[in-house]
């Protein structure tokens, strides 16, 4: 993390105490933060009383290479231990004892305590109680100038906390029986926090918090998929590597119900769905695109020229819009306002997919049809979908909170994509197929070779998609 990080390496004995209720990855935490800060010049030891460093390998495969055995200190008290490094005591007196050469001897400019409360419940006896160590153990780092981070399973408020300089607090929680975690920053000493939180996840083993907002995914020229490399047959790219790895694409004939959870991802999740239309097109394949409600089909289509060409938009693109000027555009088809019947939209919206003469992408914002009655809803979506099961079209629906019959459209779905914000960032789970919770991060841009009629090479937009674990 970037607050710890900064405050580890512009200030000399900072304490830092990390707190969660087991399971939450304040070991995992512990490990990371020693392999990234410890190169170079710095030196970091990590003292396990919980588990001794083989079962710590074990536990995470690879570690091995990335921090090296000497700075992994058993303090299990264990008597068959196989540690290059021990530290060995019997009362308060001698931990301190043993801490203090590690640092001293050793050279150490982070020490990592894993667990303060094994310590704590050790060493500590009525005569010599956990306010004596607890000001010992502070008074070493400092004088030393060492970094202490201390971990701890309660999450409660205890006298410690106003001694550290800084307190980060691990949670875990469920969301539709899926894994969140969550970090927060509850005390930073001497450090603006212009964020106090971040969803994080402990894939690969490592702790990994994501700082992309959910409107920070940014945009930028797609390039199209190669279907023989990742896709069967009966299924369309989404656009997304990732999501295709995950959901293995969207079927042909299918219904696929895109759902957001909260107004506040609105705009946000539009990323996602603007990288699938624009595979589709790249692919020569038409969109019949309808924007939800509130969105007008001219400022879409300047939108999606960031991913695509104006040729390609133009050849594949449809969108209505109840200006006959606008209609002149060769994307935009004119829709009367005077259009009060499902059946009227329908015969306008099957008139252009004629003309198309291809397969196509049918994108429907939802909460467009909510000036029709729930009847007439209800008949024209459950027509269509059995409509797009015979053909080699997929039809994409945009469900908003304020829309009418959800659970039956939820019901109707072939692929059910939820969206939802945690933190401020973006994050999608599939309800069929059932998914864990992912991340949504843009990917660096990537850069492909010079094409036909281009003099250079041309970036590349993508998402990223890490489950949350």
């Amino acid at each position: 993390m970037h607050e710890v990080e900064s405050a580890l390496k512009s200030m000399e004995g900072y304490i830092l105490l990390i707190k969660g209720a087991p399971g939450t990855g304040k070991t995992t935490f512990a490990v990371t933060l020693l392999e990234r800060l410890c190169n170079g010049d710095s030196k970091g030891v990590y003292i396990s009383t919980r588990i001794d460093p083989t079962a710590l390998y074990k536990q995470f495969p690879g570690l091995e290479e990335r921090i090296p055995v000497k700075n992994v200190i058993d303090a299990t008290q264990s008597e068959f231990s196989e540690a290059e490094s021990q530290v060995l005591y019997e009362d308060m007196p001698s931990f301190l004892r043993g801490v203090y050469s590690v640092v001293a001897e050793e050279d150490v400019t982070i020490l990592i305590l894993d667990s303060w409360d094994a310590v704590s419940f050790q060493v500590v006896t009525e005569n010599q109680g956990v306010e004596k160590l607890e000001t010992s153990m502070l008074d070493i780092a400092r004088k030393t100038k060492t970094h202490l981070i201390l971990i701890t399973e309660y999450t409660g408020e205890k006298r410690m906390d106003y001694l550290v300089d800084g307190i980060l607090r691990l949670e875990k929680e469920q969301v539709e029986d899926r894994i969140v975690r969550k970090v927060f920053i509850d005390k930073m000493r001497g450090f603006q926090v212009p964020r106090n939180n971040y969803p994080f996840t402990l894939e690969g083993g490592r702790f990994t918090h994501f700082v992309t907002t959910a409107s920070g995914l940014g945009s930028g020229r797609h390039k199209a998929s190669k279907k023989e490399e990742y896709l069967t047959r009966e299924n369309y790219s989404t656009g997304i590597e990732d999501l295709d790895a995950i959901i293995g694409g969207y079927p042909r004939g299918g219904f696929v119900l895109l759902e957001l959870m909260d107004d506040s991802i609105s705009q946000s999740y539009r990323p996602v769905l603007y990288h699938t239309i624009s595979d589709f097109m790249l692919n020569n394949h038409g969109v019949i695109f309808m924007p939800e409600d509130g969105s007008y089909s001219s400022s879409v289509k300047k939108l999606l020229l960031d991913y695509v060409g104006a040729q390609v938009l133009d050849r594949n693109l449809r969108m209505p819009t109840s200006s006959e000027s606008e209609s002149e555009d060769p994307c935009l088809f004119h829709v009367g306002v005077d259009i009060e019947s499902v059946s009227e939209c329908l015969d306008m919206h099957f008139e252009i997919y004629k003309k198309l003469k291809k397969p196509v992408l049918h994108v429907i914002g939802l909460t467009r049809l909510n000036i029709y009655a729930e009847d007439d809803i209800r008949k024209m979506l459950s027509g269509v979908v059995s409509w797009v099961r015979t053909t080699e079209d997929v039809l994409i629906g945009v469900l908003k909170p304020s829309a009418k019959l959800k659970n039956e459209i939820r019901e109707l779905a072939d692929v059910h994509l939820r969206f939802i914000p945690i933190n401020g960032t973006l994050n999608v789970y599939g309800v069929k197929p059932h998914t864990v919770i992912y991340n949504i991060s843009p990917l660096p841009l990537r850069v492909g070779a010079a094409g036909e009629g281009k003099e250079k090479e041309e970036e590349y937009h993508q998402l990223k998609l890490t489950p949350l674990v």
